[in-house]
């Protein structure tokens, strides 16, 4: 016969039951816990994962619709004291409190959740009494293949847990899993060692415990979305280290940059700097002192990128005197930037800039630590709070040079090379064949790639391709890119026109932008919304580089489009285009939006060539391609490749 205790319990299980089932009423939702006859009504096929220790909030269901209506959605209980169900549950409980429940229930595992077949009152007793786990027989049904979202995660989840022998991590896209094993330093097929299961398994559950508990229900991600998260800002190692407070701490510094990624548009684009203010205006903040931090991952000797952006900050000291002071990081290996960047804030850096797209995850780690110090990172499309990202909208000089290789074209086929299959490169190359249809209609355009193995020079000579866009201008080199170019029979280049970076011109409109203002570039703690500056020859920070050689009337003509661009009037998108495949992606009524332009994924008719898979790429190009590749989530993580 049950004891008293457990008849207690009974009782405050059912009023928590009823006051469920109630709430779910008012709610319209489902009241009951779930029946797996209704969820999956097909035959599929079984696999027996014998006897097991499972999470028992993992068990949601019963496999028989009848058993469904004693149970509210967590399994509480909802039938009277005077019935045999509370009989029965209550001689369970007595069992658990004197002795402990050691017959393993049996259930089916469909979909990473679990059905009773038999023991569900055990299930319910559990769950009353607080336990984490229950043992179980388990046998798993297979779904089928399909293109169903939540089966591919699935899939995945299958693989996971081959190596992992983990239950309870779910993850909302795809790639969550094999970004997990990454960011613990392990390959995507690497069994854990039994040790390290457990110790992951009982750290997992208390941060998962401290998400939710700080309202991680509301946000609409699961417990693994935000770990995968968290861990842009913390190693692997302190997720091991941690305890309960400390998780609740790291959760609440990161928890904008939670509810960032789950908004419809989480990230607002800053197209140019706000308009120029009256000569008081400008007066207003002499005063006021700024020191700028700047890491570059080579120096301006070895890499002509840093040398343009190194300009561009010798420039914003000319510009702003004794107003703006500015703090030199050279050859940081952004792997290990994480003192550095600590080093540049205790010399007093109130915003730091960060020149390559490798830094942004040392920059994510620091600034959290730093929430009123601005962080900003050259790249494009990151959504994040605490560190913005800039780059400049170079398709529109492509658009032109473009046109410009098209008046020159004598053979209607000019070569182009491409950098790296990430966002905005599509987007610069579209624009540039749609130029060269502007004044060439019979153009068509050759594409290479740097990141892809061989000598694509010499695959333009032996097509007798002459005409060539290569690497944009962006720094004083004598060995450095020139654009677009006449390809000589040696191999050598004679410079026509290429886009030219100013990123000088960018740095003291986002300081005077500061300056002016602290508001008008936000802290964390100001905004809901990561912010990308992506500003364009309208804003001074793109511009063109023509050569003396340029016949005048082709000059004429790269001014006359230039000056549309700047003024708006000339719209690189706003025609006809069609895809390679044909397919009709502008009837030429409207431009494209800014996330069309920036997400490209494909390229028009003009073009003979194709986006390169991951699998094809050179292994230095691959870790930029895995942060900003057009199609970033079927690309493996970090370390995935392993």
């Amino acid at each position: 016969m049950p004891n008293s205790e457990a008849v207690q319990y009974y009782q405050a299980a059912l009023k928590q039951g009823q006051k469920e089932y109630r709430s779910c009423v008012h709610r319209g939702r489902y009241p009951y816990i779930q029946s797996l006859q209704q969820i999956c009504q097909s035959r599929l096929s079984q696999v027996s994962l014998g006897a097991l220790e499972i999470p028992i909030y993992l068990v949601v269901g019963s496999t028989q619709d009848a058993r469904c209506n004693s149970f509210s959605p967590s399994f509480l209980p909802l039938l009277g004291l005077e019935t045999e169900f509370a009989l029965k549950w209550t001689t369970l409980c007595s069992a658990q409190l004197t002795e402990g429940i050691h017959d393993p229930i049996k259930c089916y595992e469909y979909l990473g959740r679990f059905y009773v077949e038999e023991g569900n009152k055990r299930v319910s007793v559990l769950k009353s009494l607080g336990s984490a786990t229950i043992r179980a027989e388990v046998i798993r049904l297979m779904p089928e293949a399909s293109d169903d979202i939540t089966v591919k995660i699935y899939m995945e989840f299958l693989d996971f847990f081959r190596c992992s022998k983990c239950w309870g991590i779910h993850f909302s896209e795809l790639g969550g899993y094999a970004g997990l094993q990454a960011a613990l330093g392990f390959a995507r097929d690497q069994e854990w060692p039994e040790d390290f299961q457990k110790k992951f398994k009982r750290h997992y559950f208390t941060f998962r415990d401290c998400f939710y508990r700080l309202g991680g229900a509301n946000l609409g991600l699961t417990a693994g979305d935000a770990l995968l998260r968290w861990l842009r800002f913390h190693s692997g190692a302190e997720f091991l280290a941690m305890e309960a407070e400390d998780y609740r701490q790291t959760l609440t510094a990161v928890w904008k940059e939670l509810c960032v990624c789950t908004i419809d548009q989480p990230i607002a684009v800053s197209l140019a700097p706000v308009g120029e203010e009256k000569k008081a205006g400008l007066l207003s903040f002499a005063k006021r002192k700024l020191c700028c931090a700047f890491l570059f991952q080579n120096s301006p000797e070895a890499s002509a990128w840093t040398a343009s952006h190194d300009k561009g900050r010798a420039y914003l000291e000319e510009v702003y005197g004794d107003s703006v002071t500015t703090i030199c990081r050279y050859g940081v290996d952004p792997q290990k930037a994480d003192p550095v960047l600590e080093e540049v804030i205790a010399e007093g850096a109130n915003i730091v800039f960060t020149t390559a797209v490798g830094f942004i995850d040392a920059a994510l780690r620091v600034a959290v630590k730093y929430p009123k110090v601005r962080f900003m990172n050259c790249s494009i499309n990151q959504p994040y709070v605490n560190v913005k990202a800039y780059y400049c909208r170079v398709y529109e000089a492509k658009f032109i040079t473009g046109a410009i290789a098209g008046a020159l074209c004598r053979t209607g086929k000019i070569g182009y090379v491409g950098s790296y299959p990430i966002l905005g490169v599509p987007a610069s190359i579209n624009a540039f064949a749609l130029g060269a249809a502007l004044t060439n209609p019979e153009a068509h355009i050759d594409l290479r790639w740097h990141c892809l193995p061989g000598d694509y020079m010499a695959g333009f000579r032996e097509e007798g391709v002459s005409l060539v866009s290569d690497r944009d201008y962006i720094a004083e080199q004598p060995w450095g890119a020139q654009g677009l170019a006449w390809l000589k029979p040696d191999g050598s280049l004679s410079q026509l026109a290429s886009p030219s970076w100013l990123w000088g011109e960018f740095y003291v409109r986002i300081i005077r932008e500061l300056l002016r203002d602290p508001r008008r570039i936000p802290l964390a703690e100001d905004t809901d919304k990561a912010i990308n500056y992506w500003w364009g020859m309208n804003s001074g920070v793109v511009d063109l580089k023509l050569s003396e050689n340029l016949p005048e009337g082709v000059r004429t003509l790269a001014h006359i489009l230039q000056n549309g661009i700047q003024s708006g009037s000339i719209q690189p998108f706003c025609r006809l285009i069609r895809t390679q495949d044909g397919r009709e992606v502008n009837d030429g009524s409207r431009n494209l939006t800014m996330e069309e332009i920036l997400k490209m994924d494909w390229l028009c008719d003009r073009v003979d060539g194709c986006l390169p898979a991951y699998e094809e790429l050179l292994p230095v190009a691959r870790p930029t391609v895995r942060r900003l590749g057009i199609n970033s989530h079927l690309i493996p993580p970090e370390g995935a490749d392993a």
